[in-house]
């Protein structure tokens, strides 16, 4: 045999050697290791035979490593002298003596079951197990009720208020121009019958603290607001008010005067129920009212120059400025509900630029029932034409006619006669019409006229009267012969009148 082939026999043998070495220790290793765990499992049933194992609580409290006997040994020793805290909301606190309810504990058989279950299998590695069970505990029911409804956390006191839940609510933020959610306030308002139920839980788990404040685990013991700021109804009504009141309507009134409607205003004026707005129609109509009240000048006291040249003052009649209220009171409520784009609201809500409001705004146009010669909103009672206009002076029982503030034209007449029904009216009027022919009517009469001069809508005006008798006038003859109420003129008179008083001219009566 070759020394080269020795060589390598030598070699395989060691190698074969070498594996049988390692399996052989592999195996020893093996079987020790199984040996070990084996005496481990026989110790870990052993010992924990009759114990709790470890990380173990039942109902909060730790038994880890206690005997079954001792752990109930020690939980009925620990709550002989139980006692339970309460803690609710705005610090509130209740503290409910054993003593005082006749408690008495038990553990019951439920604790026994757990255990079994428990030993079912074998725990090596610690894990947690937390455990839950009612023990064998009873108490005075009546005498829990009557601690209840004498508590302190539910009947308030002077340091502690008792207060009522408020529902989430949409209201109108001024500072932000716009509607916004609320938050609810849950306040602290017990419910007496779903306290005592988690009372009862507690006891009959031997808990010593409770926190009702958690609405997680307590969520009926407290009365509940009937709206969160999280509902979606809530969300829908915030939408409605803002489209609704997020608008601006103006009215151009001249002289640089600008009314409008705002969305403050129109938030005073709306409600949302059952998923719709609703106007308070009086709310608008006295708005409007009011806004027609503030131009009209209509029946104000003006001052002016008498035929000799005196200031003199006469309020009434039907001269000036007036907004025609029922086709404004219209206008408006169609303003109120036209419906703007949601784009628009929704950028005037997150940005209130000009641009935003702009686009928000209703312009509307103005309108008169009746109208003056001028606007002075300084002076409103300026409004008519200080420089050419007609005075009426019964007493004199004279027309005068000025023009440039000088009297022009004087001319006799016969006013109403000065007993009910027929008196002339005082005040300050305008020129209404002008007619060539017309028929005065009354009661008992239809007589045709011509140059007919309207002065006021309820029959009083300038006409010719040809069965006065002009040769024999005299200042008094109206007390006797006086009109239904109209300015008597001659014949000749009447037609220079006709021609003189101008369309919607000052008269004034007095």
């Amino acid at each position: 045999m070759s020394e080269e082939k020795k060589t390598q026999e030598t070699t395989n043998s060691s190698i074969v050697f070498s594996k049988k070495r390692a399996i052989l220790l592999l195996s020893v290793t093996a079987i020790t290791a199984i040996l070990i765990i084996a005496i481990v499992l026989i110790y870990h049933k052993v010992y924990y035979a009759d114990r709790w194992y470890k990380n173990t609580t039942i109902n909060g409290v730790d038994v880890s490593g206690q005997t079954l006997e001792s752990s109930k040994k020690n939980l009925e020793k620990k709550y002989a002298d139980y006692s339970l805290t309460i803690s609710g909301r705005d610090k509130g606190q209740m503290q409910i003596d054993g003593n005082d309810i006749g408690y008495h504990f038990k553990i019951g058989s439920s604790f026994d079951k757990i255990f079994d279950k428990q030993h079912e299998a074998i725990q090596l590695f610690a894990k947690k197990n937390a455990y839950t069970t009612d023990y064998n505990i009873s108490y005075d029911d009546a005498a829990l009720k009557k601690i209840v409804k004498k508590a302190e956390i539910v009947k308030g006191s002077a340091t502690y208020k008792v207060q009522k839940p408020v529902s989430a609510t949409v209201v109108y933020n001024k500072d932000k121009s716009q509607y916004e959610c609320k938050e609810e306030v849950l306040g602290n308002t017990i419910i007496k019958a779903n306290l005592i139920k988690a009372i009862d839980e507690a006891c009959k788990k031997a808990n010593t603290k409770i926190n009702i404040a958690d609405s997680k685990k307590y969520p009926d013991v407290y009365k509940a607001p009937k709206y969160t700021s999280k509902d979606d109804i809530l969300n829908q009504e915030l939408t409605l008010c803002n489209n609704a009141a997020l608008r601006y309507i103006t009215w151009n009134m001249g002289e640089g005067a600008i009314e409008q409607i705002t969305p403050e205003d129109i938030s005073k004026w709306i409600t949302c129920k059952d998923g719709k707005i609703k106007y308070n129609n009086t709310k608008i109509a006295d708005w409007v009212e009011a806004f027609c009240l503030k131009y009209k000048t209509v029946g104000k006291t003006r001052t002016f120059i008498d035929h000799n040249g005196k200031k003199a003052k006469l309020g009434g009649g039907d001269y000036g400025w007036q907004l025609d209220y029922e086709k404004t009171l219209a206008q408006t409520k169609k303003a109120l509900k036209k419906k703007i784009s949601q784009d628009a609201t929704d950028a005037y809500i997150a940005d209130q630029s000009e641009n935003n409001k702009s686009a928000i705004t209703l312009k509307k146009k103005v309108i008169y029932a009746n109208t003056g010669f001028k606007k002075d909103y300084v002076n409103f009672n300026e409004d008519w034409d200080p420089d050419n206009y007609i005075e009426i002076s019964i007493a004199d029982q004279k027309v005068y006619f000025l023009k440039k503030g000088k009297v022009k034209a004087t001319f006799r007449c016969i006013t109403g006669r000065p007993v009910p029904g027929r008196a002339t009216p005082t005040g300050v009027f305008f020129i209404k019409e002008h007619k060539r022919a017309y028929t005065l009517t009354g009661a008992d009469y239809a007589t045709p006229v011509k140059n007919w001069v309207r002065i006021t809508w309820t029959g009083t005006g300038f006409h010719p009267a040809t069965w006065q008798p002009w040769s024999s006038w005299n200042p008094s003859l109206y007390k006797t012969r006086g009109s239904h109420g109209c300015i008597n003129l001659s014949p000749g008179d009447a037609a220079q009148i006709y021609e003189l008083a101008k369309y919607r001219m000052a008269v004034f009566m007095h």
